[in-house]
């Protein structure tokens, strides 16, 4: 009896997480880079993606936001994040803004260090209307040879 009521606990707080969560998708290229494509939950953002080329020692970093249909404004708001001890730490960042448009994009370059494990995190800013929407996407860890 035990047993039993055990399965059905596990079943149900399985099936309350698969309710709950959020599905994001994501897709890796030929590049070995990983896309996040925003889910539906948002009234506003659309699309928002990250990317990376690199190219020796020179990294280029990019990232772009997309709207369902015109806003009052979109960010886009790029970091380089090294790795360290401690975690990922900043050491570049680059932003665009634009107004009543669906579309945001902002790339930057930088030189990095050979053995240095880098990363690109973007932030996605919507607002509109007293309503602003967030979202954060990253590319997948790369080093510097």
């Amino acid at each position: 009896m035990f047993q039993k009521i055990k399965s059905l606990v596990v079943l149900l707080v399985g099936l309350m997480f698969l309710t709950l969560g959020q599905p994001v998708m994501a897709q890796e290229n030929e590049n070995d880079v990983v896309e996040v494509v925003t889910p539906m939950a948002y009234q506003y953002l659309f699309d928002c993606s990250c990317l990376y080329t690199l190219n020796g020692s020179s990294i280029g970093a990019s990232g772009t936001t997309q709207t369902y249909s015109k806003v009052s404004k979109i960010t886009t708001t790029v970091y380089l994040e090294k790795k360290t001890s401690s975690g990922w730490s900043v050491v570049k960042e680059w932003q665009s803004s634009v107004q009543n448009d669906t579309y945001s994009s902002t790339s930057g370059s930088y030189t990095g260090t050979s053995g240095t494990t880098y990363r690109v995190k973007c932030l996605h800013r919507a607002d509109n209307g007293g309503t602003t929407e967030t979202a954060y996407s990253y590319t997948s860890s790369f080093t510097v040879k």
